[in-house]
């Protein structure tokens, strides 16, 4: 049984809370202004004249020029370079001029508005402007589109308060990337930041300190990346489809892929960037794609602008090349859809029940997930993915409760502790294989926690409905162990359900999967080879294999001569090796885990064959030929032998020797036969015992054993 002490969750929302720090103004940085009550709403300068609000756009960058007097500073927007006019009256417009105009800038001491990076804007030329009793300052007017003058007293009208963020540059000065990446074309692309590494998909991140949450439905960095459909427009543009309802276009205002406002035309421009091939940045008129230092995407450019366009092909030749069991590879852009977005066109993910209540839960905007109330038989699969052969991870974001949350009780949160895993009634699953879901019990909360545990029984707090549920599942708080399993026909089948004995009451829900690549399958393999009485042969497979007992293996090498082979012992034998064995007449099965096979694999001397060929003319086969057994030539004139599957021959300079003899006919089968040409100090002699210089055909003693040349 596991237990997890519940301190992770409390440091998460601790860091939340105390993130944002105090700031004073400077002139040399940029910062953003945002409604208290709405982080999705900036402030912006579109040229219109107008001071603006909307999502974040190039035109909502800020600069600070202080004036000399306390607390006062000209507000510039960075891209028109245009100023903030003088605060006008209540419910007139706020326009934007060339003429740079003091405001005095001050957050709340204490009361209902205060907190750090909140402020009160008005400018001086207003009597008051200390945001006393009557004084008017910047507001969001009612239609959320425009700023408008009205009051803006301390601790009153939330909507008179903006948040003022600094927005630092990313400093990287050398980049590189791991994709070569390709033309921007039309066709199913995947776009990938250079900067951060990371790629564009639908939004699954909670960022405190951009937006109080964003939707699923919008374009975020992440590590998945989604797959979109470029297609060309008539401006030189590009539309970006992310397959989701509605106008089907990343929209260039707001960055949702799920708006009924026109089709947004994306400039694809190339830039020279060395280290990365194929870059472009990225933007139309009012936005340009970006990363911050955080690793979330901007629509301005803060160095972090480099794109690639990448297709399938590669990215999966990318997982292909560096996936190991020691490297696994997250490949969970193969799965359709997996943190369950709505609107998502691709979902596949198919609910199968007996009654209950099924809910798709988005309480947190940045996650969704899908729960079955009620019910002692439920699934929700998604089949047929296609995926490479290999062996896969799986790890699954979900949880089991023996009953609906709001009635969580002390005896079954003593069952769980007692029998863990066995009171668990829910796995996930992948092509057969199986792991348990985590019980809701699982994670003991010490303190509530709003929107995530908040439901107390004994001494601990858990999720007590499904607003809840989604808070924590959204911060990836209940998670399976990883589930191992091997593709063999390229689909995959993956999904989370209850098991035999689960109870009515039970709850089942399911928020994300995550798919890692660890490589091609293991296989095992075994290659028998028989050694006749010539107590000879060769060998090549493509595994790494032990030597087996009673057996020696040796490469062969052609002497820097030309003429003489040396023969080196190993064990084991290097997949793709061709060797020769020595052993007693009888079959010796070698084992080992398959790799890749090489076409004519060759070391030294030998080359290896995994289908019976013909022997090449001008080669050597090892044959017995009477009583003698060695390395024959092939001559093309008669008979040519064929070389077995997982055999070899040897090829050798053109030396007119026509064999080397093994055995008892060698000097030595550790160094190799040594035949030397007629410049060497080796003693030479005919049949008749005759000392000659220099060989012709037939056969000779050299060095004491025969040879025939």
């Amino acid at each position: 049984m596991k237990k997890k002490l519940f301190l992770l969750i409390q440091v998460l929302f601790a860091s939340v809370l105390t993130s944002v720090k105090a700031q004073t103004f400077s002139a040399d940085k940029v910062y953003t202004i945002v409604c208290k009550p709405d982080f999705n709403t900036f402030m912006q300068d579109k040229g219109t004249g107008k001071l603006l609000l909307g999502y974040e756009v190039v035109g909502s960058l800020w600069t600070f020029e202080p004036t000399g007097n306390a607390d006062c500073y000209y507000v510039k927007n960075v891209k028109t370079g245009n100023y903030i006019q003088a605060c006008p009256e209540l419910e007139v417009e706020v326009t934007m001029g060339e003429t740079p105009v003091e405001y005095y800038i001050k957050g709340d001491e204490s009361g209902s508005q205060a907190g750090e990076n909140f402020f009160r804007m008005t400018s001086t030329d207003r009597t008051p402007c200390d945001f006393s009793a009557g004084t008017i300052g910047l507001n969001r007017a009612g239609d959320n589109t425009k700023v408008q003058g009205f009051n803006s007293v301390v601790n009153a009208n939330q909507w008179s308060v903006w948040r003022i963020l600094e927005v630092p540059k990313v400093q990287k000065s050398v980049l590189s990337s791991p994709y070569v990446g390709t033309e921007v074309q039309e066709g199913s692309v995947y776009l990938y930041n250079v900067e951060s590494g990371l790629w564009i998909q639908n939004n699954n991140r909670f960022n405190p300190d951009l937006t109080l949450q964003c939707w699923t439905t919008r374009a975020e960095l992440g590590d998945r990346g989604l797959d979109f459909e470029l297609t060309a427009l008539e401006d030189g543009g590009y539309q970006i489809n992310p397959f989701y309802t509605k106008n089907h276009s990343i929209n260039g205002d707001g960055f949702y892929f799920d708006t009924n406002k026109p089709v947004t035309s994306w400039k694809f421009t190339p830039v020279d960037v060395d280290g990365v091939t194929n870059a472009y940045t990225i933007e139309t008129e009012f936005a340009t794609l970006s990363a911050d230092v955080d690793n979330f995407l901007r629509a301005f450019d803060l160095g972090a602008s480099t794109w690639q366009v990448v297709t399938r092909q590669e990215r999966l030749q990318y997982v292909q090349d560096n996936a190991s069991a020691t490297n696994p590879v997250d490949v969970t852009f193969l799965v359709n859809n997996p943190d369950m977005s709505n609107n998502n066109e691709r979902s596949n993910w198919v609910v199968t029940k007996d009654g209950g209540n099924e809910q798709w839960n988005d309480f947190n905007r940045f996650n969704r997930h899908c729960q079955v109330q009620g019910s002692a038989s439920v699934d929700i699969s998604q089949t047929g993915i296609e995926v490479p052969n290999g062996t896969y991870q799986v790890l699954f974001t979900g949880f089991y409760a023996p009953t609906g949350l709001g009635n969580l009780n002390v005896t079954d949160l003593n069952a769980y502790k007692t029998e863990g895993d066995a009171a668990i009634f829910a796995v996930g699953y992948a092509n057969g294989k199986t792991v348990k879901l985590p019980s809701v019990y699982s994670l003991e909360a010490t303190e509530s926690i709003a929107n995530v545990h908040q439901k107390k029984v004994g001494d601990n707090f858990f999720p007590g409905n499904p607003d809840q549920a989604n808070g924590s599942l959204g911060h990836r708080l209940y998670q399976s162990e990883l589930l191992t399993v091997t593709v063999t026909d390229g689909t995959l089948t993956l999904g989370v359900k209850t098991t035999e004995g689960c109870p009515a009451t039970a709850w089942i829900g399911l928020s994300d999967v995550k798919l890692y690549y660890l490589g091609q399958a293991e296989e095992t393999l075994n290659v028998t080879i028989d050694v006749t009485d010539a107590g000879y042969a060769t060998f090549v497979a493509p595994m790494d294999a032990a030597v087996p007992d009673g057996v020696k293996a040796y490469t062969v090498e052609v002497n820097s001569d030309g003429v003489t082979l040396d023969l080196t012992p190993v064990n084991p034998v290097p997949a793709n090796t061709p060797v020769v064995l020595e052993a007693a007449e009888g079959s010796y099965t070698f084992t080992g885990s398959k790799v890749a096979s090489v076409d004519a694999p060759t070391f030294g001397a030998l080359t290896g064959t995994y289908s019976r060929i013909p022997a090449p003319a001008g080669s050597y086969v090892l044959q017995k030929q009477g009583e003698k057994v060695g390395f024959f030539y092939v001559d093309s004139e008669v008979a040519v032998p064929y070389v077995n599957a997982n055999r070899a021959y040897l090829t050798a300079p053109s030396s007119g020797v026509k064999a080397f003899f093994l055995g008892d006919e060698a000097t030595s089968i550790k160094e190799g036969l040594r035949v030397k040409n007629e410049e060497s100090s080796v003693e030479i002699f005919d049949l008749a015992g005759q000392r000659i210089q220099k060989m012709q055909k037939g056969v000779y003693i050299v060095g004491g054993k025969k040879v025939l040349y």
